[in-house]
């Protein structure tokens, strides 16, 4: 058993205080609330601090005391508040010094169990919203602090005491495998049919493995990225970095064109290449450049998002957009290698860490097993592997390679209707649900399954609905001009045989569809 503090994380309702006094009376441990230390601190409650103080002088104090039990408690077990990961300084100390296990449960469960609990100072009149709300903003945190997942809803606590026994004797024993250890960087293997290979090197602080994974033969480094993603590389070589503009506008034509000119005039080669440092839309962009470029030169991904960790850096896809629609210029093009650098996922704004939560929903229904309860570089590892393996069959979507296109026929369709507004993650999110709608139409799935879609998108903080103003008359329009369509309009759908493209050919079946993901 770790010999380091461990520390519960997790939502109000999730069950820290019930797991951590039950875990410490079976192994002898002693029990620590930091919430309860706050109060002892000020002689006043949770609440009634929140009134006099504020929610600052709180978290200060949260700060205060949880380093106080690291450096004078080593052997303790810690019911951290809801809110222990929302300071930095807090999600820093527990990283160094402790072991985090993020006990979780499905809103509604939380909302049930906190009925009897009394007052919780940041639930408002709206606690179905509230509640939401703290899990889009937290989400960030609580993944990437956790070193394992545990899922509370209908468990006893002896269960959950368990469960997370089981996670940290995987700790203890650097399972590296069971996805529950922190130590070192772990590599997956992209193999494609002709015998190409690429690796995909995943984990905390991965990105200073870039000079390792460059080809021998460059000389020059054109360091593609736009100005928000905050993150530098060393390559080691004659270096260069490109800046293209924030968001989606970014994967253009004439941007292609300009930073060709641009790596042309600083003579470039047939033999350099091409890193891309940043989300989705960089390596797209990035990608397309090298594909182009002298007819094509090598280009690796550091993948500084969760989308483009598990999805968009992986496979070789790579385009820019038209007025027409999203990705119809395009080519495939397999990088040298992929950095997925977990590291750089902490300090992501809370919507774009949700967002690539919506290809991770994906994933739970292309074979991902238990995703909600692997930690981090686990999530991202079995995203890779699912995705590699479907590549190394069909690289050029010819066939089963369109399954990764799960949830993305409507998702486009919003992205271009709603001028990028939406972002990928979010759209997708809906479009699964959507898509478990028309299947359930089509007689290809029952309700049940139509509502696990639902709770797994909502499990990771993403709404399920399409927000209003959107022309449900144009969405299916666009359907048509997704790049996916042959003939008709094509969906990937579950069914009995799993995830499959499908053609649908009834318009007002899709038309219906929209009344149940409708807001």
């Amino acid at each position: 058993m770790t010999d380091r503090p461990l520390v519960f994380i997790g939502l109000p309702g999730s069950g820290k205080s019930a797991v951590a006094e039950q875990l410490g009376l079976a192994l002898g441990r002693p029990v620590i609330s930091i919430d309860q230390l706050v109060v002892d601190r000020v002689g006043m409650s949770i609440a009634d601090l929140f009134v006099a103080e504020g929610e600052q002088e709180f978290r200060r104090l949260e700060t205060e005391l949880l380093n106080e039990v690291m450096n004078n408690h080593p052997n303790s077990i810690v019911d951290g508040g809801g809110g222990l990961v929302v300071g930095r300084e807090n999600r820093r100390i527990i990283r160094e010094q402790a072991v985090a296990v993020w006990l979780d449960a499905p809103n509604q469960t939380l909302l049930d169990r906190m009925a009897s609990f009394g007052s919780r100072p940041l639930l408002t009149d709206n606690p179905s919203d509230s509640i939401a709300e703290l899990r889009r903003s937290r989400l960030v945190h609580y993944t990437t602090v956790a070193d394992a997942i545990v899922q509370t809803a209908g468990k006893t606590v002896d269960e959950v005491v368990s469960l997370v026994t089981e996670r940290l004797q995987q700790l203890d024993g650097d399972q590296s495998e069971t996805g529950f250890c922190r130590k070192g960087f772990r590599t997956e293997q992209v193999e494609l049919a002709d015998g190409r290979t690429y690796p995909v090197v995943i984990g905390r602080g991965a990105t200073a493995k870039l000079s390792d994974l460059l080809p021998e033969s460059a000389k020059r480094v054109a360091v593609i990225t736009q100005a928000g993603i905050g993150v530098t590389v060393a390559s080691g070589r004659d270096q260069k970095v490109f800046t293209v503009e924030d968001g989606e506008q970014a994967k253009r034509l004439d941007v292609v064109g300009k930073l060709c000119s641009e790596m042309a005039s600083w003579g470039m080669t047939r033999s350099d290449v091409v890193v891309s440092v940043g989300g989705g839309v960089v390596s797209d962009l990035a990608g397309f450049v090298a594909a182009s470029y002298h007819r094509g030169i090598p280009v690796v991904h550091v993948s500084t998002t969760l989308l483009g960790q598990i999805d968009a850096a992986i496979g070789g896809k790579c385009g820019v957009n038209l007025p027409e629609g999203k990705n119809l210029v395009g080519a495939f093009w397999q990088p040298a290698a992929v950095i997925c650098d977990t590291e750089t996922l902490e300090t992501l704004p809370a919507r774009e860490f949700v967002s690539g939560m919506g290809e991770l929903a994906k994933y739970h229904f292309l074979g991902g097993g238990d995703l909600a309860a692997a930690n981090l570089d686990e999530r991202v590892a079995r995203s890779v592997r699912i995705k590699a393996d479907v590549v190394g069959g069909d690289e050029r979507e010819g066939g089963r390679r369109a399954i990764l296109n799960y949830g993305h026929t409507l998702a486009h369709a919003l992205e271009t209707a709603g001028g990028y507004e939406l972002r990928h993650g979010e759209a997708v999110g809906i479009g699964l649900v959507y898509a478990a709608e028309v299947a359930r139409r089509l007689g290809r799935v029952d309700q049940a399954a139509v509502e696990l879609h639902r709770a797994v998108v909502q499990g990771y903080g993403l709404d399920p609905t399409v927000p209003t103003g959107f022309d449900h008359e144009k969405l299916v329009d666009l359907f048509g001009r997704d790049k996916k369509a042959i003939t008709g309009i094509t969906f990937v759908l579950d069914g009995p045989s799993g995830v499959e493209p499908v053609l649908v050919e009834d318009r007002q079946l899709l038309l219906d569809a929209f009344e149940a993901v409708s807001a």
